[in-house]
């Protein structure tokens, strides 16, 4: 389809023609004729070169190349949607015992557990023990049972022996060496035990409650102790008295009554 201005030129060209055709059969030497006849093909040339070069300077022109996105519409935001709806008391006990396990998105554990059935250490052999200058902010200082762990194979070997029927329960010795079982410290480094070895003992992991769940009460009770909840010296006497029946005291509350009783056998 001829444009517009394309369509100007051609007539512009063709008048100069005709113009030029009638001057030069009255006059050859009609000069003037030429240089009408040249500005005709000037201003025709302009238009066209107008009429090519406007979409390319459309296409390439900064202003054009700029997107001005439309202003975003900020969301309604009310009070409570700044921050979790939490009581009082709970968001006080959320942040005191922040590292306390289980939390609401940490998975119940599975597992069926006789409080009858679990280990607990011989109290002749190993009453437990504790550093006598350990205080509270001592074992709550990052880096304490790191610093304060020292059990050497000498004393394994020795806490084995001492536990003759050890084998009855995770096989803690020969072929089964430290494959079911640990050298665990009755009162755990974290609630200031020592390394004695009135305070070790081979504990196993099964039955349940085993040494993890041990390990999950010695988690707890250094937390409570270290926000100040539970004194370091009530702790070290929990444990080491019994600590299955610590263990349900301050852990398995935890999990709710509900995981207890589908959990616990002879409940």
């Amino acid at each position: 389809m001829v444009k517009v201005a394309d369509f100007l030129a051609l007539l512009i060209v063709a008048g100069g023609f005709l113009y030029m055709g009638t001057r030069w059969g009255r006059s050859p030497r009609a000069f003037r004729a030429m240089i009408i006849v040249a500005a005709c093909y000037f201003v025709a040339g302009a238009i066209v070169g107008i009429s090519l070069m406007r979409p390319i300077v459309t296409k390439w022109s900064p202003l054009a190349a700029v997107v001005v996105p439309a202003p975003a519409v900020a969301p309604s935001l009310k009070p409570e949607t700044l921050a979790p709806s939490l009581k009082p008391e709970t968001l006080v006990q959320t942040l005191k015992n922040e590292d306390l396990p289980p939390s609401e998105s940490a998975p119940l554990p599975v597992m069926h557990y006789d409080p009858a059935s679990a280990v607990r250490p011989d109290p002749k052999v190993t009453p437990g023990d504790v550093f006598a200058d350990a205080k509270a902010d001592d074992v709550c200082a990052p880096g304490w049972a790191r610093e304060h762990r020292n059990v050497s194979e000498a004393d394994r070997e020795r806490v084995y022996s001492e536990y003759p029927d050890s084998a009855r329960t995770c096989l803690c010795t020969g072929s089964g060496y430290g494959r079911c079982c640990e050298v665990d410290h009755l009162i755990p480094l974290e609630l200031g035990g020592s390394n004695d070895i009135k305070n070790l003992w081979p504990q196993p992991d099964m039955p349940k409650p085993g040494a993890g769940e041990k390990d999950s009460l010695e988690n707890v009770l250094h937390g409570l102790v270290c926000n100040g909840t539970l004194t370091l010296t009530d702790a070290q006497h929990c444990i080491a008295s019994d600590w299955v029946k610590c263990w349900e005291t301050y852990v398995v509350p935890r999990y709710g009554a509900e995981w207890a009783s589908a959990n616990r056998k002879g409940w």
